[in-house]
């Protein structure tokens, strides 16, 4: 078969930074897809011009749209005028995953493949292509002639190391080009899944909390294509929690310098998991390691436990203070506007922040993703189903104690806090300045489809 696979515009504030990496999620689906013979073409319109009104869709026998909920939106958009052709339209990720029932009733896409896509997509792909358009496969949603929708499981793959490496040709990776610590970056996916259960994160319904690691052979074997074939010098771990096995992390940092890669790392990790584990950072810093994602997130210990962090906040300066001795950088993120916070207790996360000196600070505003724990709690309570807003910059349920204008404007002020120092403002803020002015005309064009897309 003939498929597109489009990945829909992100107008999150990390984008507006120019903070672009490929779609991981449609590599992998196109190389399992070419690798048993079908045809595909990848559209990331984030980085390439698209029309998706001017599109002759009926050049393909199937298009793929994949979607989180920030960008659904935009997904639907696009999935609406494809079907107008009479082109099938595929949805998967985050939030077809766990809205598979209303997006198929209202009949904005044909079918849903839930959770992980590799095998049943291609299982879908293979039965459309034989003719067959009631498939019983695992993993996959749709409508019945009789008008029942009929959904399954979601699929997980137990089996990492089966999956073939991201179609880097077809992501065009030449095209992306952020960079770290001044170093050409890409993304890698060593591991699936969280053991954890945060009640704001999603990872754990759409991954299962069985956390699945690929072969440390297989990872620095993708690794080496990156480094020596496609020229990167610096890789962004895109891992939901990267160093939950610290013996698998060393082995793979000691492989990382017997293959004498060269190469710099990011990854996300917990505080618990830095603590206790000084070998590991020490091995990670050794091998490359520049930066490590830490969800801090309150200083506030009843928001901790309203998250279900299972971790305390006490450990935090211990966490920083390892990480600093091994000069690895801290990426701190915090989320402001738990059920619990006040105007009181926002302000000591913030001068917590403060304290903790990291290189980076990252808030964001509390936000009920569907698929979430916390969605399912504050469901009556939502302002808006505008899934554009649900960028973690807008409050988008009923708060306690804050209306969306009071803690948007406590959003801006605690990252005006932490970057007006002298010290955050030569050190981060200009360079962030400058990147945000290079990209500027680049976003610019970004807003023009994403307004043209409402049109």
């Amino acid at each position: 078969m003939k498929i597109l696979l489009i990945n829909p515009i992100n107008p999150s504030y990390y984008y507006r930074f120019g903070l672009i990496f490929p779609p991981l999620g449609l590599g992998y689906l196109s190389a399992t897809l070419k690798k048993h013979g079908h045809e595909v073409k990848i559209v990331d319109m984030n980085i390439e011009k698209f029309n998706y009104k001017d599109q002759n869709y009926t050049d393909y026998d199937l298009v793929g749209i994949s979607s989180d909920t920030v960008r659904f939106p935009w997904a639907e958009y696009i999935a609406k005028r494809v079907k107008s052709q009479g082109v099938k339209v595929v949805m998967g990720g985050p939030h077809p995953s766990v809205d598979a029932y209303n997006i198929l009733k209202n009949e904005i896409a044909d079918y849903i493949v839930l959770g992980e896509g590799e095998e049943s997509f291609l299982s879908l792909v293979n039965s459309l292509d034989s003719g067959e358009k009631e498939p019983k496969i695992g993993g996959v949603g749709y409508v019945s002639e009789n008008g029942d929708v009929h959904l399954s499981s979601m699929r997980f793959i137990s089996d990492l190391d089966s999956i073939p490496f991201p179609d880097w040709d077809g992501l065009s990776v030449d095209k992306y080009n952020w960079k770290s610590y001044g170093k050409r970056s890409m993304s890698i996916i060593s591991s699936r899944g969280c053991p954890f259960d945060c009640e704001f994160c999603s990872v754990s319904q759409l991954m299962g909390r069985l956390w699945r690691k690929r072969s440390v052979e297989n990872v620095v074997e993708e690794m080496k294509v990156l480094v020596k074939k496609y020229g990167y010098e610096f890789l962004v771990f895109f891992d939901d929690n990267f160093t939950v096995d610290p013996k698998r992390v060393i082995n793979l940092s000691e492989r990382i310098m017997q293959e004498d890669l060269h190469v710099n790392c990011f990854a996300f990790s917990r505080m618990d998991e830095i603590v206790g584990h000084e070998d590991m950072v020490e091995a990670m810093s050794k091998a490359g390691c520049k930066m490590l994602f830490i969800g801090f997130e309150s200083a506030n210990e009843e928001a901790m436990k309203e998250f279900n962090k299972k971790e305390s906040i006490s450990i935090a300066y211990d966490a920083v203070r390892i990480l600093k001795k091994y000069h690895i950088d801290v990426f701190a993120s915090f989320i402001l506007g738990a059920l619990s916070d006040t105007k009181k207790s926002i302000k000591e996360t913030v001068r917590f922040a403060k304290s903790l000196n990291s290189l980076v600070t990252e808030f964001s505003i509390l936000t009920p993703i569907p698929g979430t724990r916390l969605y399912k709690k504050l469901e009556s309570n939502l302002l808006t189903k505008d899934y554009s807003l649900y960028d973690m910059t807008h409050l988008v349920f009923k708060h306690p104690n804050f209306s969306p204008e009071e803690l948007r404007k406590i959003f801006v002020n605690s990252y005006i806090s932490i970057y007006s120092t002298p010290q955050k403002i030569f050190t981060v803020g200009l360079p962030y300045l400058k990147k945000l002015i290079a990209t500027r005309k680049k976003y610019s064009e970004l807003q023009k489809q994403i307004e043209s897309l409402k049109a």
